[in-house]
């Protein structure tokens, strides 16, 4: 009779993995993208592609995978370049937090594992299956997540493995991309956002602080301090604007 019990709920554990292995397709085209040009810049950073893929397999963060390039090539101390990743990186323990409630059922290291591979798009699709199941089960959640770990390796080492393969002169004519991207993402992110006059006055924030103290300390130092200053201003002026319409 247990052996029976034993093999349905293998049975419904293979069918919840697939089904999110399902719901993660939608967004695999995103993983891509994003993925395929942090593993290009990766390698016009100086890394090799089996460093790129150790990094994107460990870090697993877009936005802090392409901050980690842009400070390592800087130059920028190592203590730095941990603390920055780490700011970065502090959105997902909120997102895990907030998801905590929908696995109550799961033990420690199921609730550990799917906390490490969360992302803003696994989060986004976990959230809308617990609204409409009101929890997440861990076969689905590790479903989900697997698949878009995997797809974001694949996509990181392809675009290293073709940045590599490019010839020396085109490589250092590309240099450029980095900060190309960087301006792209907060492109894309401003047009998206419905407080465009919020996020401009962060963004002049921190430029203005960038060219104030960038003669004065260490490039690393100024990076944290900029992204500190205007992240903390913008969280005030959002809090005193919804006050105020409450």
């Amino acid at each position: 009779m247990s052996t029976n019990i034993n093999i349905a709920q293998g049975g419904e554990a293979v069918a919840l993995f697939r089904a999110g292995v399902s719901a993660c397709i939608p967004t695999i085209p995103g993983y891509w993208s994003i993925g395929f040009a942090a593993g290009a810049i990766g390698t016009l950073s100086g890394f090799s592609v089996m460093q790129t893929a150790l990094l994107a397999a460990a870090l697993y963060a877009g936005s802090a995978q392409f901050l980690f390039y842009s400070l390592w090539a800087a130059g920028a101390e190592m203590a730095s370049v941990v603390l920055s990743v780490f700011l970065v990186n502090l959105r997902y323990l909120l997102m895990s937090s907030s998801m905590s409630v929908f696995f109550r059922d799961c033990t420690t290291w199921q609730k550990v594992v799917s906390g490490l591979l969360l992302t803003d798009e696994t989060f986004g699709v976990a959230v809308q299956y617990a609204s409409q199941h009101q929890k997440v089960p861990f076969a689905w959640m590790l479903g989900l997540n697997v698949s878009a770990w995997l797809n974001w390796i694949l996509a990181c080492v392809l675009g290293a493995w073709l940045a590599a393969a490019l010839p020396a002169s085109l490589m250092e004519g590309l240099s450029f991309s980095l900060v190309s991207m960087f301006i792209g993402l907060v492109l894309m992110t401003w047009f998206a956002s419905r407080r465009k006059a919020l996020e401009t006055l962060a963004m002049v924030v921190a430029v203005l602080v960038t060219l104030l103290s960038s003669s004065h300390l260490d490039l690393s130092v100024v990076v944290i301090i900029a992204a500190s200053a205007s992240a903390t201003l913008a969280t005030i002026l959002l809090r005193v604007m919804k006050k105020g319409r409450d």
